[in-house]
């Protein structure tokens, strides 16, 4: 196979995988692909499981909330439900996407394709698919929620009796088997059931496309010399058009974001009719003043820390691309692909303000209401991840005369 790696743009022949074999980009150590044994079966297998986990978690009780002999139980869909009483439209909607629909949908994808139903659709029906498929994946946020629902039980458990319910159990089961599955995914197998890859003549392994007038499709993978690639149909572009200015648009959006998000309350508890604000580092403060110092130090880091400091990385990032590749470069690239995974990881807070929101509904005696500041704190981190979603690494990897020709390029 051939194929031009996406973190540093040199080419890169990767022979046949055995089972279990990984191939690496020998520049700047991106996984490349992997291969393992009966693949398609055991993805089958866990997005089944995933699918009968997540409909078992929608309908029995999810997390019961007792204080002073009054009882409080919700299954999962009540998370979204009660924001949408609130007025919280959009906090209520992103949760029930993101956790419960993009996830259900994505495996009912999944399964038809590993089952063989490339080979039987129509070429443009099939490439759609695997285009939705491979975009919808770094929005599911299922297994962030989880460990959300983990820290508010932590932040109520001093206060009150807790129980899981039989659809937490349910759920916990459904993330284990779904990012199983995720993790087993193999584009380029799926790509060669659509149209097997082209194979260009006279290529200069270990040596960048850019200088060989090649360019990687974004979607495929596919190596080629043409404005459109020959397996997906798609447009290729030797740089992703406007990458710097997409991700500093998205960047400043997300600092904007960022100090009403740390300014504004989050939620408010009301307690004997007595109602109190909380911020973000409010909330770190209580937990930290509780003894729950591990608890307070994720959130903190999670909600504070990470989100200011992918934003310094971004913009150091941005600046860098105007500078020609040194040995520092590969450091570069890993940072950036430690921000782009850390992305969406900074969104636990909001899933516990959901989950406290939807579970303390004791009237006067106890009661969380939601707060412009996690509508703030959303939008800031769903920017962030836009940022490095447009950011392309290759091109720190660029000397002056590369850019040139993408700036070229992208204005034809």
């Amino acid at each position: 196979m051939q194929t031009a790696c996406p973190s540093c743009d040199h080419v890169i022949e990767i022979p046949d995988l055995k089972a279990k074999q990984l191939a690496v980009c020998p520049h700047c150590n991106t996984k490349l692909l992997s291969s393992q044994a009966n693949q398609d079966s055991h993805i089958v297998a866990l997005s089944l499981s995933a699918i009968v986990m997540l409909l078992s978690s929608m309908f029995y009780p999810f997390l019961s909330f007792t204080s002073s002999g009054i009882t409080q139980t919700i299954t999962l869909p009540d998370a979204a439900r009660i924001l949408f009483n609130y007025d919280s439209d959009f906090l209520g909607l992103f949760i029930d996407v993101s956790i419960i629909g993009l996830p259900m949908f994505l495996l009912l994808l999944i399964i038809p394709l590993h089952l063989g139903l490339l080979k039987a659709l129509p070429y443009l029906w099939g490439k759609r698919l695997l285009k939705m498929t491979f975009a919808l994946e770094p929005w599911i946020m299922s297994e962030i929620f989880l460990i959300g629902v983990m820290v508010s039980m932590v932040k109520i458990m001093s206060m009150a009796d807790i129980e899981f319910g039989v659809s937490f159990y349910s759920y916990a089961a459904f993330v284990i088997c779904y990012v199983s599955a995720i993790a087993k995914l193999n584009k380029h197998a799926l790509w060669q059931q659509i149209k097997p890859p082209v194979y260009i003549e006279q290529t200069k392994p270990n040596t960048r496309a850019i200088d060989q007038g090649l360019r990687a499709c974004h979607v495929c993978g596919q190596l080629g010399d043409t404005d459109i690639c020959v397996r997906c149909e798609s447009k290729t572009f030797t740089r992703n058009p406007y990458s710097v200015q997409k991700a500093a648009a998205w960047l400043i959006t997300s600092i904007a974001c960022y100090i009403p998000a740390n300014i504004f309350p989050i939620m408010y508890t009301t307690s004997l009719g007595d109602e109190t604000p909380s911020t973000l580092i409010g909330g770190v403060m209580i937990l930290w003043n509780s003894g729950s110092y591990p608890i307070a130090m994720i959130i903190f880091l999670a909600s504070v820390v990470v989100p200011l400091a992918k934003a310094l990385v971004m913009s150091f990032l941005c600046f860098m691309v105007a500078r020609p590749a040194n040995r520092q470069t590969k450091s570069y690239t890993r940072i950036y692909q430690l921000t782009e995974f850390i992305g969406k990881w900074s969104m636990i807070d909001v899933f516990v303000v959901a989950i406290l929101v939807a579970l303390v509904q004791l009237g006067n005696l106890m009661s969380v209401t939601p707060g412009i500041g996690t509508v703030f704190f959303t939008t800031m981190v769903i920017c962030q991840m836009l940022a490095a979603h447009a950011f392309d690494p290759r091109l720190l990897w660029d000397n002056p005369e590369n850019l040139k020709t993408a700036k070229q390029e992208t204005l034809v």
